[in-house]
């Protein structure tokens, strides 16, 4: 017999019809068990399967079970407890923006950013402390568990949302920048008439009459003031450069619309950029 005892009634009634729907669905395949309440507070649990090993069954189940509820009731009220308390971000817009890329990042849909399989893992670490405390007869206390026995997940979480604050800061520098290339295009005298940007794994520049731009040229042009792409050669560079030049028109060549790049471009210069698919310039200038 296990009795889990919860300090939180939410918490107790969940779990049991959890359970107890677990066991059901899996009863016509041997599985064997029994759940119920005892008070409000208590859940025992009974494997009554004499032919299939507990360790092979119901142990597991159960395991997965505790880990999901962790995660589905747990893991967001922890990750704004450590945004707030940990580091002081308390606007309700900047917890929400940060805590949106944290999720992110757990689910593994960041895979630009280095370092994540111990995020990918984070279901593992719950499974296993469950597991590891979870016998054929024994008393278990969930919130003490969680706040005892989670201790490398609480600091996957922590890590986690350092990364997501490094993350939001990033895109607060990118989303001013944005705006101040906006802002001067928009009120600087265009100093060419047309540049044109082919997009074929790299970036090259073309003036008004289609000539490739030399790396001297756009030194020439590239202000100091303007440069966003830090320690990066003036040939890697793209927005530093096309901003510093203030085309009145802009056309990019491009399979990859949604390349980071080109939606930069398109944000600074809006209207003033064309956008073309790359046999355009093949058919046109090639």
């Amino acid at each position: 017999m296990i009795a889990i005892h919860f300090e939180e009634t939410y918490d107790c009634q969940q779990l049991l019809r959890q359970l107890t729907a677990y066991i059901q669905k899996y009863a016509e395949f041997g599985l064997g068990g029994a759940v119920k309440a005892e008070g409000e507070d208590t859940i025992i649990l009974n494997y009554e399967n004499t032919h299939i090993n507990f360790y092979d069954s119901f142990h597991p189940l159960l395991a997965s079970v505790l880990t999901d509820y962790v995660i589905s009731t747990k893991e967001e009220e922890w990750l704004l407890d450590i945004i707030e308390t940990m580091f002081y971000f308390h606007d309700e817009e900047e917890q929400e923006q940060i805590l949106t890329i944290a999720r992110s990042i757990l689910e593994g849909d960041r895979n630009d950013l280095p370092q994540m399989k111990s995020f990918f893992n984070r279901r593992e670490y719950i499974y296993s402390a469950f597991s590891s405390h979870l016998e054929e007869d024994t008393t278990f206390y969930y919130e003490p568990f969680l706040t005892f026995r989670l201790r490398d997940y609480g600091e996957i979480l922590i890590d986690c949302v350092e990364m997501a604050i490094d993350e939001y800061m990033l895109e607060q520098e990118y989303q001013n920048m944005i705006e101040d290339f906006r802002q001067f295009v928009q009120f600087k005298r265009p100093k060419l008439e047309m540049i044109y940007i082919v997009h074929d794994e790299t970036f090259t520049f073309y003036d008004e009459h289609f000539r490739r731009m030399t790396r001297e040229e756009l030194l020439f042009h590239l202000q100091d003031d303007l440069v966003f792409e830090q320690e990066v050669d003036i040939e890697e560079m793209v927005i530093s450069p096309l901003v510093s030049m203030v085309p009145k028109q802009v056309h990019v060549f491009s399979d990859d619309p949604d390349h980071g790049v080109i939606i930069s471009i398109q944000a600074i210069f809006q209207e003033r950029m064309k956008m073309y698919p790359l046999k355009a310039y093949d058919k046109e200038w090639s």
